[in-house]
């Protein structure tokens, strides 16, 4: 019995694992179909060897969105939509964003991956809703949703949110500022395709990808169902796999001083955000607690 479970658990993060790289093939031919430009690879990469990486890095992030999954109450429909777009958003908007901004990737390129990514992420999404539920039915998002609102006033709801849209650039400024004497000499001469922008530019695109975020994460919080603490781990691992640690991983052309800093910087933004998120919009415990009596009641 104790092998088997674990044997049952692995079998369905593989199963989420395949969802995600069939998604990623049907996506491929979408965007090709409606005519829009691949990126460019890294010069000496091989596009297969890469797509292998891929395979064998999709079972880390069906592992991380089943940790969240596990807490996330209500039906099937809401858990698939809300993991869905999670990936979506962290792993490939963010991401796009992010290498129009410090790497010299094409408009036209990051249209392909953006439309692409977007099939395997509703295909994993749902998957991992499906063979990770709960166990907390019935309620939809929307009653989820009134619950979750009406427990503080809009005064209070204004403030917290307009924190939360903004509380990934500290954030990303400090830990970045932390590791830039270590990898900025990289950005500075255009190695490996990467580019310095200048100041203002950066944040302004911080400020989109925070807004991105608290919308992604949000659903989360809404609908999640076990403690506080749980939470911030699963959120925060799913944001540091999703974010940047599966493509450091995959940057295996990038020398290990580009790439170990900015792994340690994705992981500190990652759980520090999460942190910052959860104070700011999650329920006390008390009034988690409550509701949890009024529904046994």
């Amino acid at each position: 019995m104790r092998i088997k479970q674990p044997l049952i658990y692995f079998g369905k993060l593989l199963l989420c694992s395949l969802a995600f790289i069939l998604g990623a093939v049907i996506g491929g031919m979408v965007a090709m179909l409606l005519g829009l430009q691949q990126p460019p690879m890294p010069e000496g990469v091989d596009s297969s060897f890469v797509f292998l990486l891929l395979l064998l890095e999709s079972p880390v992030m069906a592992l991380a969105l089943a940790l969240v999954a596990r807490g996330l109450g209500g039906r099937l429909l809401p858990r698939a939509l809300t993991l869905s777009f999670f990936t979506w958003v962290a792993y490939t908007l963010n991401t796009v964003i992010e290498s129009l901004t410090f790497t010299t990737t094409t408009v036209a390129g990051a249209m392909f991956t953006t439309v692409s990514f977007l099939v395997p992420s509703i295909f994993c999404g749902t998957a991992v809703a499906l063979l990770f539920p709960s166990g907390e039915k019935g309620k939809s998002l929307t009653a989820a949703a009134k619950e979750f609102f009406d427990h503080r006033t809009v005064g209070a709801w204004v403030w917290r949110i307009v924190v939360a849209a903004v509380a990934f650039v500290p954030i990303y400024l400090f830990f970045g500022s932390l590791v830039a004497p270590i990898t900025a000499e990289y950005f500075q001469q255009g190695t490996y395709g990467l580019r310095q922008p200048g100041q203002d530019e950066i944040l302004i695109v911080l400020l989109v990808r925070s807004a991105l975020f608290l919308l992604a994460c949000l659903p989360i919080v809404v609908i999640w169902q076990r403690s506080k603490r749980n939470l911030f781990l699963s959120l925060g691992f799913a944001l540091f796999v999703l974010v940047g640690f599966l493509y450091m991983l995959g940057a295996y052309y990038m020398p290990l001083a580009v790439r170990v800093p900015h792994t340690l910087e994705i992981l500190a933004d990652s759980f520090t955000h999460a942190g910052l998120l959860i104070v700011l919009l999650a329920k006390s415990n008390s009034q988690t607690i409550q509701t949890l009596e009024a529904r046994a009641m």
